[in-house]
Parts: C-alpha cells; structure tokens; sequence
C-alpha cells in the first residue's frame, strides 16, 4: 500500500512544506531551484499533490483534530473530565485557554500551508502544460489542486466562519496564488462564492478526464497497468475525484443556504444510473465480518484518505485496555444504546461500538471503528473517509420540496444501513441522529449542529442540554492572524 503513493519524495517534501514567513509560505531563490526540479517531470506534480493528501493526515488537520478527536468533542459525543485539560476546554467551548488557541493555530497553519501547495501546483501547472504535462496529466492535476483548494478553505470557513445564518460576516482570507502579499479577508458568501468557483471549475475537467466517471474508484492496484504514470489513474477514492467533487457541491450549497442546488447535486450521486457499480452500499456481511469487518464503507467512499498508522490512533483515544486516562474518549453511559434505540440489533454501525473491557466500565461502549483488522493488508482497514455517499441521501432528505420525498431519501439510507422499520415523522430529530450514527470520527456532526444553528446539545458528560450560541460556534482567529494585520 505504500506504494500508491510512490512519488512523494523528500525533495517535495522540503520545497512544499517548509516554514511560513509572515504567516505565509515564502519560497526564496534557493527554493525556486528546487521547485524547477521537482516540476521539470511529470512525476514531480503527482509526487507534490500525494504530499498535500499525505499532509491532510497531520494530527492538526484530519489525521485527528478535524475527524478523531477535537471536534467531536466540541458536539459533545464524548464524556471528557477535567483531568484532559484539552479535550475539558474542547467541549466548553474555551477558545480562550491556551492548549485550544495553539491548537486551533497549528490547524490554522498547516491549512493554509497545505493551499499554498495546491496554488504551486497550480502555478507549474500552467507553466509546464504541453511541455511536462500532456491534456490528460494537466487536467487531472489541475482539477485535483483546485478541488483541494476548495475543500481546505471550506473547512476553515466552517470552522472559523460565523453560523450560515450570518454570511454577510468577515470570515477568512481565500489564498488563490504563490505570492507572499496578505490575502484580504473576505466574508462567508465571498469565501462561498470562491469555493464553488473552483468547484466548478474542477467538475468540470474531471468530468472529462476522471477514470472514476467511465471506470470506477480502482480500489486496487493493477500489476498490468503499462501507463507510464504506473497506478497513478488508480485508487481515485483516496483523491477528490469526480464524484468526490460533485458531493462536495451538495455539501457547501447546504451551508450556503441553497437547498434546491444542495439537492440538485446530491441527486447527481444518488440518482447517477451507474450508482450501484460505482459506489455500491456496503453489505451487511462485509460490514460485520468477525475479523475483517468493513468498518470504513469502502464501496461508498468517494473521498478518503488512507493511514497505515490508523490503529495507533485506536489505541491512543479509543483501546481500553491501552488509552491513557488523559486520553481515552469514552461516551457517557447509556449514550451510545440510547441513540440507537431500537435499531441496535439491525443496524450496522452498532458494531462500531463494544463493551469496555476495563474494570469499572462494563456498562460503558468503547468505539472500535479504527480498530485493526486481522488482514493488515485489506485497504478498507487504512481508510479515513471524509466524503461518502450517504450524506448525499441525508442532504436530499433535507432539501427535497415534498414531504413524502424527504422520507423517502431518509428511509432508503437507514435501509442501506440494516433498518427496514420506515421513518414516517419527527424528520429534524431523525436527522440529528443519522448524522451522530453515520459519521463516527469524521468530523459532520459538530458542522451539522453549526449549520442548522442548534440552540441546545446534550451535555457529552452529563444528561444536561447545553445551550448554545453563535460565539460558542465561532472560535475567534488565530493570534498571529490578527496581529499580523493589525
């Protein structure tokens, strides 16, 4: 597996991710030596866009804070003591303390450093087309970059942007080139309208050049394969593909308040006649299998990144025998059977959860999602999804105009999930727990909660519902943002 993405070298490695100066990635002339070496063969682009998926799985990014751990704790799905000073903060909404601000810099940082990438990308791209870079190659490579710079500024809007109701607010800055000038800060629907700008412009090339769309995710490496990019067309769930793209679009016109378009997209996945080959729902054997269970969905990935270390983070947060006090992320007792009510028997994600095997916690559900697998080599074991087909059926269910529809998208999610029994009232509060369900260390439920303005969230530690505002939703700049503009 480690070879799929062969091409990250040092090099890449050096040039792309050195330090920023003034908060800004600043490639002096010694870099742009290396930087004409690194894209002088096509080899260098996939090397440099690898490096930025590679880059995603850092602790501060979505290796943990943004999927594991911080916020996920921010919605509450976790029971934190004031012993874990950070994961304590974390779930106040502290972002004053000190142990929150570093961290939200650090992903602040490595956010922007990782779109630096992506516009260097870009950049070379057009520099090199036609002389490194044949149609193929350019259009892929470009479409990629662009759509990667999409995602990570639209994660950070979430993040640090105010509530979707207030748009109209300054928000973040939108890094579109290789310059060391300061971006200016731009509001919600500025940041919006510049996401979907690339969006768009992405769909459209992989739309003609994306494997995915005539053949499929190629979750698998082909030892015949005699391209001369070698695997490079393969494993297109582990990149913003096509698909990946287009359910992308659901998610920020969702955010964006643009119901008809959120559900004109989500259709476009739920609704695409090749559906059931290209991105077919998990099986209930695959997913329950005794030692290698499917714990990821994979057939329903569209994109995910992949992390060979994936069980160290089981054992760090979520293994009870091995997580350290300070660390272990248990739900409150009773939490996990009460969200899953009657279903805990039919539904498949039930399995992502068993009994603590620690004295003292017998009535407590440990989550075993990242557990590892008794095939190492199993490819869906590495899996770190974080776009999947089933926020498509959960979007249309809650942008469809017709109340019948809206059901009908809901129940034929929960039914790809095990659960037959139909779902005929209380849509809003069924939503709310398919999101705390489906998305496991993925990060949706915390952007769900601030997307729709949820005035009150159960307590993770106790059965007190926690109000909420808009401050306790917007995590104010880093420091160094702010001063360096002052």
């Amino acid at each position: 597996m480690k070879q799929i993405f062969k091409y990250t070298s040092s090099i890449v490695a050096g040039l792309l991710l050195c330090t920023a100066c003034n908060n800004w990635l600043d490639i002096q002339p010694s870099d742009r030596i290396a930087e004409e070496r690194v894209f002088s063969r096509v080899s260098g682009f996939w090397g440099a866009l690898n490096g930025v998926y590679t880059e995603m799985l850092s602790p501060n990014l979505y290796g943990a804070f943004m999927t594991v751990h911080g916020v996920e704790i921010m919605a509450q799905r976790y029971n934190v003591s004031q012993d874990q000073d950070l994961f304590y903060n974390l779930a106040n909404q502290v972002y004053t303390a000190d142990n929150v601000k570093a961290l939200l810099q650090s992903y602040w940082e490595e956010a922007y450093k990782l779109v630096l990438d992506c516009n260097n990308i870009l950049k070379n791209a057009e520099e090199r087309r036609g002389e490194v870079l044949n149609d193929k190659q350019y259009n892929l490579v470009k479409a990629e970059a662009l759509a990667l710079r999409a995602f990570l500024h639209f994660d950070l809007l979430r993040m640090f942007g105010s509530v979707p109701d207030n748009l109209d607010a300054q928000a973040i800055p939108y890094k579109a080139n290789t310059t060391v000038a300061t971006p200016e800060m731009l509001t919600g629907a500025q940041v919006i309208e510049r996401v979907l700008a690339d969006l768009t412009e992405a769909e459209a090339m992989l739309k003609e050049w994306d494997p995915a769309v005539s053949e499929g995710m190629l979750m698998s490496v082909n030892a015949n394969d005699r391209d001369n990019d070698g695997n490079t067309y393969r494993f297109r769930g582990l990149r913003l593909n096509y698909h990946a793209v287009v359910a992308l679009k659901a998610r920020v016109h969702l955010w964006a308040g643009q119901p008809a378009e959120a559900l004109r997209y989500a259709r476009m996945i739920i609704d695409n006649p090749g559906a059931d080959t290209l991105y077919p729902a998990v099986t209930r054997s695959a997913a329950t299998d005794f030692d290698n269970p499917n714990r990821s969905f994979s057939s329903e990935v569209l994109f995910s990144l992949l992390n060979e270390d994936k069980n160290n983070l089981y054992d760090t947060y979520f293994n009870s025998s091995n997580a350290s006090s300070n660390n272990k992320l248990i739900p409150a007792a009773q939490r996990v059977q009460t969200l899953f009510g009657d279903d805990q028997l039919s539904d498949y994600r039930f399995h992502w959860w068993e009994a603590s095997n620690t004295p003292g916690e017998a009535d407590l559900l440990m989550n075993v999602r990242f557990r590892k697998l008794e095939n190492t080599d199993l490819v869906y074991g590495k899996l770190m999804p974080l776009i999947r087909v089933s926020e498509m059926y959960l979007i249309a269910a809650e942008c469809a105009t017709e109340e019948q529809a809206k059901y009908d998208y809901l129940n034929a999610h929960r039914l790809r999930r095990g659960n037959q029994v139909e779902v005929t009232t209380g849509l809003e509060a069924e939503l709310v727990k398919e999101y705390a369900k489906e998305f496991l260390c993925e990060g949706q439920l915390w952007f769900y909660y601030k997307r729709t303005g949820t005035r009150q969230i159960q307590s993770g530690s106790t059965n007190q519902m926690l109000n909420m505002s808009n401050a306790y939703y917007t995590p104010r700049l880093p420091d160094s943002e702010i001063k360096y503009r002052n």
